[in-house]
């Protein structure tokens, strides 16, 4: 059985549990998994065979590194060749991606490199694996990093290669801690120092920059002409909601937009909707959802507009609205201009609502303990549905197949507005201050 075929039979086993005992599947996985991929015994033994192969690479002048196959995984990525960078100052380390992302990680001066290649995803096509070992073999490389759990490394033959074994069990373990912070984000560049021993003289906490991405002026310029033709003006603030996700697990059930959208509504801000791209038109039926003066209320994002021009419209905006998908960790990065390198806005209060994943892997906080904030001079927020079967099996949820989908049970979006309106009136304060500062300077 090869490895996706194993990946779908135990997501496929795990989903039938829970779909039979919601509560009772989900403790009985959360107890399995982690004292079986969590185990301290199995993290170390997966470590130190890390750490061998990593000695038997002398002097590591040249590195690939080789990301996972979605949106959210190249951002992620950063953060382990950031580490990298730092240990490494002077090697090759070249990155692999998927295609479509190359626009905002193109001018990340950590990379050497970039190579945009995967078109598959969940699991990568026949070409990407063949694309993928030609690039190792003509590379020769002293060490090949692979953070994707559909890439086997046998496809890199001879070469020294380190997987993500070892963090993924991290990130189980982890998971018994609420204190820890253990965003994946976070957990790559600990990952990358630990594996490495290398020595940090201050904590990680503090050394750690965050994900960064890096933006063109075009795809700038098109985030500022969609407000300029909506009649959007930076004087008024602006919430933009992103209604998709990858996968029904994490996207926000439907009837919860419509309410989310006509209570933000009533509020005296601009309200931008982004549009679906996995469920399509999903834009529409929200919108037709509302009442003709609500309606009229809340500009569209075209389905056309690039991904780089929707990160650059995030940094445009006041406060992002999102379930967990790759737009959330778009959001959430540090965004620099690509040619010069200097940091753009950046002040984006990011809000991610879960339903399946564990927020605490993959959402921002800066108010939680145990949560990473979102790279922004703003502030991040979690808001969890009480979930009856969430479990840390959910972390893949593409591989999922549940039949009922409970994740979003006993959602309440009072939070979320209140919070939104809160921050929005902060802002509001802030900027009037900024205004009548210039004004009497």
């Amino acid at each position: 059985m090869d490895k996706e075929a194993q990946f779908k039979t135990f997501f496929r086993l795990t989903s039938l549990i829970t779909d039979l005992f919601p509560r009772l599947g989900a403790r009985f996985l959360d107890l399995f998994l982690t004292n079986s991929l969590g185990n301290p015994f199995l993290i170390n033994a997966l470590n130190r065979r890390t750490r061998k192969v990593i000695g038997k690479s002398n002097g590591l002048t040249s590195i690939l590194f080789v990301s996972d196959l979605n949106i959210g995984d190249a951002v992620i990525s950063s953060s382990a060749v950031s580490a990298l960078r730092e240990m490494f100052p002077a090697a090759v380390i070249d990155l692999v991606i998927k295609r479509s992302t190359a626009c905002f990680v193109e001018g990340n001066p950590d990379v050497t490199n970039l190579f945009p290649l995967y078109e598959g995803a969940p699991f990568p096509l026949e070409q990407d694996l063949h694309s993928l070992s030609e690039i190792s073999k003509v590379g020769g490389y002293d060490l090949i990093v692979n953070f994707s759990p559909m890439i086997p490394d046998k496809i890199f033959e001879s070469k020294n290669v380190i997987n993500y074994s070892g963090m993924a069990a991290q990130l189980v373990r982890n998971e018994q801690s609420s204190s820890v912070v253990n965003n994946i984000t976070y957990q790559a560049y600990v990952f990358i120092n630990e594996v490495f021993d290398r020595s940090i003289e201050m904590p990680v906490q503090q050394s750690f920059k965050g994900a960064s991405i890096y933006l063109s002026e075009a795809a700038r310029e098109k985030a500022e002409e969609f407000l300029r033709q909506h009649g959007i003006s930076s004087d008024r603030k602006i919430v933009l909601v992103n209604p998709d996700a990858s996968a029904r697990f994490t996207r926000i059930p439907f009837k919860f937009q419509v309410e989310l959208l006509r209570r933000l509504s009533f509020l005296d801000y601009s309200i931008i909707l982004g549009s679906g791209h996995v469920e399509r038109q999903l834009e529409h039926e929200l919108l037709f959802s509302l009442s003709p003066a609500l309606r009229r209320r809340i500009a569209v994002v075209p389905a056309s507009l690039a991904i780089d021009a929707f990160a650059a419209l995030t940094d445009l905006v006041d406060v992002f609205i999102t379930g967990d998908t790759g737009p959330l960790h778009l959001a959430a990065a540090r965004k620099y201009e690509r040619s010069t390198g200097l940091e753009l806005r950046n002040r984006t209060a990011v809000f991610s609502v879960f339903g399946g994943t564990p927020p605490h892997i993959y959402g921002y906080d800066s108010s939680r303990e145990g949560y990473l904030a979102a790279n922004q001079d703003a502030p991040s927020r979690t808001f969890i549905a009480k979930s009856p079967c969430r479990n840390i099996s959910c972390i893949n949820k593409m591989a999922k197949t549940c039949a009922e989908v409970r994740c979003f049970d006993g959602l309440d979006l009072s939070e979320l507005i209140r919070e939104t309106a809160r921050v929005l009136e902060s802002k509001e304060r802030i900027h009037d201050r900024e205004k009548i500062s210039v004004t009497v300077g």
